[in-house]
């Protein structure tokens, strides 16, 4: 299984799909971030957990996420970084 990256400023390929989504649709109930990334129950708690722990999502209820500001700034970032490897 895939590991939820812990060094700042990275996103491994499910935590950009959660944060991506959580940026275009608003706060998700964990359920249905399941359901539309079709994820796992296990694999979305443990990259939403980490996303929280980051402060790249705000747990606002036992299941339900959105985006932080902090979260915003590091897709935007990680997508930048994407641009320039596929670039080069």
């Amino acid at each position: 299984m895939a590991q939820a990256s812990r060094a700042p400023g990275r996103l491994q390929p499910t935590d950009e799909r959660i944060l991506h989504l959580l940026d275009t649709e608003g706060m998700q109930v964990r359920l249905d971030i399941e359901q539309q990334l079709s994820l796992s129950g296990l694999v979305t708690a443990r990259h939403c957990r980490s996303l929280a722990d980051r402060g790249l999502v705000r747990n606002s209820n036992w299941c339900c996420y959105e985006i932080t500001e902090h979260g915003r700034q590091c897709l935007r970032a990680n997508s930048v970084l994407n641009v320039l490897r596929r670039s080069s």
